[in-house]
């Protein structure tokens, strides 16, 4: 002890126990420090001894252990594949020896498509993620990919295929295909994103048609501002009357609304003009607002019909059919402007681009009968004319709704069934109410 008490005294330090380092820290402190710097060195001993106890054992029985059961899972997915069965020895290269692409590969042998299409496309392999996609029926999932590798037409056939029309109306929208966009939008029902598109491709009048196609069915009020864009389209369009009427219906439900009376005055001197060029009165001035009586709209009705025979004997062409194309002079000859008209007045087959024939012209008829009868069209396609007007017989309600059915089959084919059935059914009407 005195020897190292020696040593330190040279060295001018103290070693533990000595009365220098006791004289250091009066009390016991030293001792206590000391034991406790002890105990820390021997913990971080212990832990640098287990650590590298674990580093030994990792890298000899643990890699031995593991590579054994690496072969074991090996061994067994080989027996499995041997076997036939693949969707088993697929799992375990899939889950155990993380060999995706093999397992991929035993997933489409064993008719798991589903697991094989998202390993491929987990594996970027995007053209066989895409055949087992098409293989399991997901469609929607091969478009996917074939969005991701931006080839917007295949994904457009992949979604129509799918039953997603908007989503493959929008790849063709990105394809540059706008025309075949426009086809698929409609039959969608997304006619505004239609007619969009055929405004941008220059398509005026077939962009306004479109625009107006979900308004057939709506109430002015409802709507108005809808109402308002579509007669702007009309006039941008160059459908100078129909715009005005679309306009004078605005005006008739909201007389404040925006510049539509500027807009009134504009136009009305156009279609004055045409009135003028054909002498006499567009039917149109008779209801507007105001109903026909029944027994003078039946008969003037008739009168139309036959000079549209007389018309087509004539070669008139079929089409432009509304209150504002029928002229009555004062002689009561009826005679047709041929312009535009409002869509409201276009058979379904007509808007949807086929050429119209006398049955779409017997459609348009029909709409006119009952905007003479109701004087409005408000309540078109929900509210019966004979329920709403007095004097008007059951069989003539007939006829009207026979004339507007929307499937052309449902419809007279020509104007002399309409003749022939009106005079059946009120015959048989008579009839019914004479005496037995």
């Amino acid at each position: 002890m005195k020897v190292i008490e020696a040593a330190a005294a040279h060295l001018g330090t103290a070693v533990p126990g000595s009365p220098a380092l006791l004289a250091a820290f009066p009390g016991g402190d030293a001792r206590t420090g000391l034991s406790t710097l002890i105990s820390l060195i021997l913990v971080l001993l212990c832990g640098a001894v287990l650590l590298a106890v674990f580093f030994i054992y990792r890298h000899t029985v643990g890699k031995m252990r593991r590579t054994t059961l690496m072969e074991d899972y090996r061994k067994e997915a080989e027996a499995y594949e041997k076997s036939g069965k693949f969707v088993s020895a697929a799992v375990l290269y899939e889950s155990h020896l993380k060999e995706r692409e093999k397992a991929a590969e035993l997933y489409e042998r064993g008719g798991d498509y589903r697991q094989a299409a998202s390993l491929y496309d987990l594996l970027g392999m995007s053209g066989k993620a895409k055949e087992m996609y098409r293989e399991c029926g997901d469609f929607e999932s091969a478009a996917e990919v074939s969005v991701l590798e931006g080839d917007y037409e295949e994904a457009a056939k992949l979604y129509h295929s799918a039953g997603k029309k908007i989503d493959a109306a929008t790849m063709l929208e990105r394809a540059g295909r706008k025309l075949a966009a426009v086809r698929l939008y409609r039959e969608s029902g997304e006619y505004r994103k239609a007619a969009q598109l055929l405004d941008e491709e220059g398509m005026l009048r077939e962009a306004a048609e479109m625009f107006g196609i979900p308004l057939r069915d709506k109430q002015i009020g409802d709507c108005i501002d809808e109402f308002y864009a579509y007669a702007l389209k009309l006039e941008r369009a160059g459908e100078r009357q129909a715009a005005l009427e679309v306009f004078r219906a605005i005006d008739r439900s909201d007389p404040l609304y925006r510049d539509v009376k500027e807009r009134l005055g504009a136009l009305a001197p156009s279609a004055a003009g045409e009135e003028e060029r054909v002498q006499g009165t567009t039917l149109r001035s008779f209801i507007r607002g105001s109903r026909i009586e029944p027994k003078y709209a039946l008969k003037l009705w008739i009168h139309i019909l036959k000079a549209l025979q007389e018309g087509y004997r004539a070669g008139r062409a079929c089409g432009s059919l509304s209150p504002d194309t029928i002229v009555i002079d004062a002689r009561n000859a009826i005679s047709f402007l041929p312009q535009s008209v409002s869509p409201v007045y276009v058979s379904p087959e007509a808007l949807k681009g086929e050429k119209p024939d006398a049955c779409s012209d017997i459609y348009s008829a029909g709409i006119i009968l009952y905007e003479m009868l109701m004087g409005n069209l408000e309540g078109l396609g929900s509210a019966r004319v004979s329920d709403a007007v007095e004097d008007v017989p059951e069989w003539l309600d007939e006829i009207v709704l026979r004339c507007i059915r929307k499937v052309r089959q449902d419809r007279y084919s020509g104007i002399e069934t309409v003749f022939s059935d009106m005079k059946n059914l009120s015959e048989k009407r008579r009839g019914s109410t004479g005496p037995k």
